[in-house]
């Protein structure tokens, strides 16, 4: 795990150029690495944006012109059906034009395998880390527009077994760690210990409809350990911990055909572990229920013509003091068209909601929308080159006046090139 970048915002843009001539001279040399069946893809993408409120302030915002080097690499190896070994590492060296305190590096290195005999037995496993100090906020939005040191792993891993051609039963392990460097973030320090298990049946060969059983463990370690933050201290006997109880159904479409992905819908509970939270007078938690879903699809409509739908909700832990929980629902529609002269047009949109739980007495109920909208030309000059322009929109609004001061537009404009050799 990687405690510090690798390299200062310095080095960083010069290592980027450095890797950019060295493997744009090789492309034309020598074209993909294989030995055998291992696949080595060495790549650099370069992007600089204009974005008109880099901190997503409701106020007195602050533009800048950002550049983003990301050197990659990728080795794969695929031997029969369902054995395979896949790892790879990237960079994001991030340099802003004025506000240069907020250059930041995040490292993601990630390692997946899988394993299938003939007699049906499988099993599957990857682990990716991610490191950083960037402004775009964890998963809840913690410390949004802020730049804010942090890393998170994931690990998880699926045993299962298939019989008579069309039936499995899956059991899953996965475990999230995400921790803060500095005093005051560590108490949304947290650790996640997810349990399951799916029953599937195979409906023709790309296929397979499923039911599964789930059950989250989470545990804000710091909080336990009787860390101050959010401007109390916190205890065993007032932390954060929850658990959750999920229940899908669902079908899973194969590569290869029109459809692929996965749709899950279901019913899920959160529970707290505490009765009482430390802040507001020793508010009481309150469990809670909702329908939640987990959905990926990839439509294949013409040769030309894809969409791509997500949908996906479920309870949140919240760093927010109004509230101990929300429910994040995210509706995505993304379109992508095949023109003439090697480009295509990408179009989409994203409806997020933001439903905040059981708020303190006497405060307005607290709900946001947020809308991201984007549209953009990519041109694939060579099958390893590609580059494009794209304009995106963000834009944050509370149903209440109350929470005013945490809206935000975000106007981002944006051109890219990349490589992948």
């Amino acid at each position: 795990m990687f405690k510090k970048p690798l390299c200062n915002k310095g080095a960083a843009i010069l290592l980027a150029v450095l890797f950019s001539a060295f493997w744009v001279c090789s492309a034309f040399a020598a074209g993909n690495i294989h030995f055998g069946r291992l696949k080595v893809e060495p790549g650099i993408d370069y992007k600089l944006k204009y974005d008109d409120n880099i901190f997503k302030e409701s106020a007195n915002e602050e533009d800048d012109y950002i550049h983003i080097f990301t050197p990659s690499v990728r080795m794969s190896y695929a031997g029969n059906p369902g054995n395979f070994f896949n790892a790879g590492y990237s960079a994001d060296l991030v340099a802003y034009s004025d506000f240069d305190n907020n250059n930041y590096t995040t490292q993601r290195p990630w390692v997946a395998f899988g394993y299938r005999n003939p007699a049906g037995f499988y099993i599957q496993a990857a682990d990716d880390f991610v490191y950083t100090k960037d402004p775009l906020g964890s998963r809840n939005q913690y410390q949004l527009g802020v730049n804010t040191e942090r890393w998170n792993n994931n690990a998880n891993v699926t045993i299962g077994y298939e019989f008579a051609g069309q039936y499995s039963v899956e059991v899953l392990y996965k475990r999230y760690v995400e921790r803060y460097d500095l005093d005051q973030d560590k108490w949304q320090d947290r650790t996640d210990n997810v349990y399951g298990m799916s029953f599937i049946y195979k409906m023709t060969p790309k296929t397979s409809v499923f039911g599964q059983i789930r059950r989250t463990d989470a545990e804000y370690d710091e909080q336990n350990d009787g860390v101050t933050g959010d401007g109390v201290t916190w205890s065993a006997a007032t932390s954060q911990d929850y658990s959750l109880n999920d229940f899908f159904i669902g079908a899973r479409f194969e590569p290869g055909g029109k459809l692929s992905g996965e749709l899950k819908i279901g019913y899920g509970e959160k529970s707290f572990d505490n009765e009482t939270s430390p802040l507001f007078a020793n508010r009481v938690y309150e469990d809670e229920s909702t329908w939640i879903a987990e959905s990926s699809i990839n439509y294949q409509m013409y040769e030309r013509t894809g969409i791509a739908l997500t949908l996906n909700r479920g309870h949140l832990g919240s760093p927010d003091s109004d509230a101990a929980s929300y429910i994040d629902t995210d509706v995505g529609l993304h379109l992508t068209q095949g023109l003439q002269n090697r480009l295509a047009l990408l179009v989409g949109m994203d409806w997020i909601t933001n439903d905040y739980q059981n708020e303190v007495s006497g405060r307005p109920d607290k709900f946001f929308n947020i809308y991201n909208a984007g549209i953009g030309i990519e041109w694939a000059a060579r099958d390893w080159l590609k580059a494009g322009v794209e304009y995106r929109l963000e834009s944050k609004k509370a149903t209440e006046d109350t929470y005013a001061s945490q809206e935000y537009d975000d106007n981002v404009v944006a051109f890219r090139i990349s490589a992948l050799f």
